[in-house]
């Protein structure tokens, strides 16, 4: 009887001591629970800190590129803008400008020419001309001079103006709309800026 009493002692012993090691055991094993849980969110934290500080950090680069581009960026719009001012300001003097005006210049830009045709045999075509300033013209070019009315089909023709050629075609000079209008935004481009836009022009 007391060995039976013995042995239960010791399998509740046994018991007893395995119960313990078991609590221990899981115990531990909720801890490693606990603390892989806490750096697992710790380093979650961590990387979405460093996401949201990297792209800070592009925005504020960006906004930094951006400001620096800023006063070169207006500046070409304002140079930009002046410039399709004038254009469009002397698009309509242009096409305000009559015959004789045009003719004037021509004939005007002709006589700086005049070495360069002097002892050639030449052709003129002309368009928008004012009957006036293309008798000076002729009387220019010489008698021999050919004279003729530039056709709405002509190639390369200004819509307004006039064609000189040497009869060997080793000189064309054309004068028209559109070279006056080039030699406006060539040499008085400083001068129509200040017509246009004084402040600007004050500013430098």
């Amino acid at each position: 009887m007391e060995e039976i009493k013995g042995t239960e002692a010791l399998e509740r012993e046994i018991l007893d001591d395995a119960a313990r090691k078991a609590e221990r055991i899981v115990r531990k094993a909720k801890e490693e629970a606990e603390r892989l849980k806490a750096n697992s969110a710790e380093a979650l934290d961590g990387m979405v800190a460093q996401l949201e500080a990297r792209k800070l950090e592009k925005i504020a680069q960006m906004k930094r590129e951006t400001f620096s581009k800023m006063p070169l960026e207006k500046t070409r719009l304002r140079a930009r803008f002046i410039d399709s001012a004038m254009r469009a300001s002397v698009a309509k003097f242009m096409a305000a400008l009559d015959d004789a005006k045009l003719g004037a210049w021509c004939l005007s830009e002709l006589r700086k020419r005049s070495s360069l045709f002097a002892g050639r045999k030449l052709r003129m075509s002309h368009r928008g001309i004012d009957a006036s300033s293309l008798r000076e013209i002729r009387e220019l070019l010489g008698t021999g001079a050919e004279v003729s009315a530039l056709a709405v089909a002509d190639a390369g023709a200004p819509p307004r103006g006039i064609v000189v050629e040497s009869l060997d075609g080793t000189m064309v000079m054309t004068l028209g709309e559109k070279q006056l209008e080039e030699r406006l935004l060539d040499e008085y481009r400083g001068e129509l800026a200040s017509a246009l836009f004084p402040a600007t022009a004050e500013r430098g």
